[in-house]
């Protein structure tokens, strides 16, 4: 894994709310800018636990928010306490945060253990397991090798699709200056969340566009 020194949120903000992604994010491998506003492709996981398979044609008229995480990755391990939090605050307006577990390197991994680390982490909600990134080749790495992080973020609205990346690491609530980029990230997130789930599903994919901010794998 590789730290970014520098984050793109500030501006990718700022231009997001003029409907555009900001440029100099297009630069930016891991800002993910190029997929706001696109369909959210379809996803091919080996199998689901704590839920029945989950499809984006059942989740129509949910906002979904799919999160790739691993053991050992402590970026995981601070972001996914914050995801438990968001799943329980929303999920009666219509948010479903799905954790995708992926292994580094792929290998196989039971349920059992699948599920320690969840519970561990502090996540509760569905996962889906990624065990050798098919899915997630599809949605980020596919043409990409200069991507840098596999940690990745999709936030997808009700008619699906994509209105928020985050290219990989950590993002959760902070007041220490020393995390505020993931302060930044996150608070990005939550005002994309709010649109989202304030925005009923058209059933033609329109909607407000929200701002994008990667960081690393």
């Amino acid at each position: 894994m590789r730290t970014r020194w520098m984050s793109l949120a500030l501006v990718v903000a700022v231009v997001a709310a003029f409907g555009l992604p900001a440029a100099g994010a297009y630069s930016d491998p891991d800002s993910g800018a190029e997929l706001i506003g696109k369909p959210a492709p379809a996803w091919t996981f080996d199998r689901w636990l704590r839920s029945k398979p989950l499809t984006l044609e059942s989740l129509r008229g949910k906002v979904v928010l799919v999160r790739w995480w691993t053991e050992g990755c402590h970026y995981c391990r601070s972001t996914l306490p914050a995801l438990e939090t968001l799943r329980s605050r929303d999920a009666e307006r219509g948010l479903v945060v799905i954790g995708v577990y992926h292994p580094k390197p792929p290998h196989a991994v039971s349920d059992r253990h699948i599920l320690g680390v969840a519970n561990q982490l502090g996540f509760k909600g569905p996962i889906a397991v990624d065990g050798e990134w098919r899915t997630l080749e599809r949605y980020w790495l596919d043409g990409n090798p200069e991507r840098n992080w596999t940690s990745v973020s999709f936030l997808i609205d009700r008619d699906g699709t994509i209105r928020w990346v985050h290219g990989g690491g950590e993002y959760y609530p902070s007041d220490d200056p020393a995390h505020a980029s993931c302060d930044i990230d996150y608070r990005g997130l939550e005002r994309a969340l709010t649109a989202a789930l304030a925005a009923p599903a058209s059933g033609s994919g329109s909607g407000p566009r929200a701002g994008t901010h990667g960081a690393a794998r």
